[in-house]
């Protein structure tokens, strides 16, 4: 079997069943920064490295033979382009994955090639912060120039919760204060092959829960409504991967459906989090993780549907970091409820603030939606009554006015 090093392997909740794809079919090599816990079961060899130490990932990817080079994290990117590139091996252009990981070079980028985009000011102190957004007019997003997940995303509708959130967002590299932009959001599924041709997989809705944090409260990847969602946004997708430079492999691209028409907000040059990869093989037939080891092999990947049905998932999350929400699945799991998943006692900050999600799959968009809110509904812990949920909650009501029904 071809041997496959893997850069980071991420968290067990959201990345394990991409490992175990990987692992089925290839001898995987695996390295990463954190001590081996669950990878175990899959890797026939594990090497801590620094996301950062392209010497030693070079020095053992030669001494391991390996025929491929994947990443699904966001720190390896970078890395993994290096190693690519050094290895003569299918890729993406270290220049092209550094601006994916810079979300203010990633702008530029965007800009000089007249690719439709938000505005986005990079600042380094709050004045500027307060500068920039009085330029580009309340609501501002203020965001971390490189992190990725929603991590520190804050949507400011008054210079008063400016503050707080340009703290929440800054680095040592500033932060990014970006026009606030309306409209219904969707996500793209890419992948490039070797002949440079980008191939759309899959499109689907995201809808962020509550104000100001707008992590995501739900996704919904539709085969039915897909060309809906392409037929506008199609033309910029290719132009922003063009203006990357970007080669080979699976792409994530979060766009926005303005007034003004399709406008992008971000691109990750790696498979998509929200186990998108799950919704778009429950939905389409395609296996994103196996067309990311194909791409990486420079083999042709297989992106025919087989399917023509809608997969949706709904998170839980906890009332606040550090919080605790004990949680128990149900004896029996609500009609089209394809997984649900909980963390008893589990404390909120382990997975991201989320302490359970639902995953449903249907044979259209309607349908989901309706079975998606009932899942929800079996995430809540019975103790809590509508009036007591916070605003940490994402109430069943919540979901219905984000699905555009209330």
């Amino acid at each position: 079997m071809p041997k496959i090093l893997i850069l980071g392997s991420g968290r067990d909740l959201d990345r394990e069943h991409m490992l175990a794809s990987v692992a089925a079919e290839h001898d995987v090599v695996l390295a990463q920064e954190s001590p081996v816990t669950w990878e175990s079961r899959y890797a026939g060899a594990v090497h801590r490295i620094a996301a950062d130490d392209l010497t030693s990932v070079l020095q053992m990817a030669r001494k391991e033979s390996v025929e491929a080079v994947l990443t699904w994290t966001e720190a390896w990117i970078e890395t993994a382009a290096a190693t690519t590139s050094a290895l003569r091996l299918p890729g993406h252009p270290v220049p092209s994955a550094r601006a994916c990981r810079d979300k203010h070079r990633l702008h530029q980028v965007w800009a000089a090639a007249g690719v439709p985009s938000a505005q986005s000011l990079l600042v380094t102190d709050e004045a500027q912060a307060h500068r920039a957004a009085v330029e580009l007019g309340y609501p501002v997003v203020v965001k971390p120039r490189s992190k990725t997940g929603g991590t520190g995303v804050r949507l400011v509708r008054s210079p008063a919760d400016l503050a707080r959130a340009y703290a929440g967002a800054a680095g040592v590299d500033g932060a990014l204060v970006e026009q606030y932009l309306d409209g219904p959001q969707i996500s793209v599924e890419s992948v490039l092959v070797r002949s440079g041709r980008l191939h759309v997989v899959a499109a689907g809705n995201r809808y962020p829960g509550p104000e100001p944090g707008l992590a995501t409260a739900s996704r919904l990847v539709s085969v039915p409504q897909q060309a809906e969602h392409l037929a506008p946004v199609r033309r910029a997708i290719d132009a922003a991967h063009a203006a990357l430079g970007l080669c080979e492999g699976v792409t994530h691209t979060e766009v926005r459906l303005t007034a003004d028409g399709p406008r992008l907000v971000g691109l990750n040059a790696r498979l998509g989090g929200d186990l998108i990869s799950r919704l778009v093989l429950l939905a389409t037939g395609v296996d994103l993780v196996a067309a990311a080891v194909d791409t990486a092999l420079g083999r042709q990947p297989r992106l025919r549907h087989t399917r023509q049905r809608t997969a949706g998932i709904v998170f839980r999350y906890g009332d606040a970091v550090g919080a605790t929400l004990p949680a128990s699945p149900p004896a029996q799991l609500p009609d089209g409820v394809e997984s649900l998943w909980t963390a008893p006692d589990a404390s909120a900050d382990r997975f991201g603030g989320r302490l359970g999600h639902a995953i449903v799959v249907a044979e259209d968009h309607a349908t989901c939606q309706d079975q998606l809110e009932k899942a929800y509904a079996a995430l809540l812990p019975q103790s809590i009554s509508v009036g007591e949920r916070s605003r940490g909650h994402l109430d069943e009501g919540a979901v219905l006015r984000l699905s555009g029904r209330r």
